[in-house]
């Protein structure tokens, strides 16, 4: 197993950042190459159990399943989660830190090839810094991006 930990300061306080990570619909505008996620349970999204599909899209050509499901939900604080995409096992989250009017993001990944894909192994490191990078550069975007559409700082 390889575990990645990466943070980023976003220009939006704790309350805002946590419910914006808290809605399904949001993280196919910051995944990076997440083409689709569907909640596939009953109920609020946030809920530990809750349950989500998603697909990844490479190119336009490759199109990877992922599963979904809510392990950790600590409002206004953390929210993780474990999944499996084809034979990689895998678990992430946010902690959220308030830093005045701003959210200090920590985003947590844990890859833990099987099969087949652990010839992959010695890349994980690589494979899951490249990904923590891609996902705090687009959250940071989508959420300054909301700013601005509704006059934000």
């Amino acid at each position: 197993m390889t575990r990645i930990e990466s943070m980023v300061v976003v220009p939006k306080a704790v309350e805002d950042t946590f419910a914006f990570l808290n809605a399904a619909e949001s993280h196919a505008r910051f995944i990076p190459n997440m083409a689709e996620l569907k909640q596939t349970s009953e109920g609020t999204f946030g809920r530990v159990g809750t349950t989500a599909r998603g697909v990844l899209s490479y190119f336009g050509l490759f199109r990877i399943p992922v599963e979904y499901e809510i392990i950790e939900h600590q409002p206004v604080h953390s929210l993780a989660m474990k999944g499996r995409m084809g034979p990689v096992a895998f678990k992430d989250g946010y902690i959220l830190d308030s830093k005045g009017s701003d959210t200090l993001v920590k985003f947590w990944l844990e890859l833990n090839p099987t099969g087949w894909t652990k010839i992959f192994k010695p890349f994980t490191g690589l494979i899951g810094r490249i990904h923590a990078w891609e996902t705090l550069r687009n959250l940071k975007r989508e959420i300054r991006e909301g700013m601005s559409l509704r006059g934000g700082r």
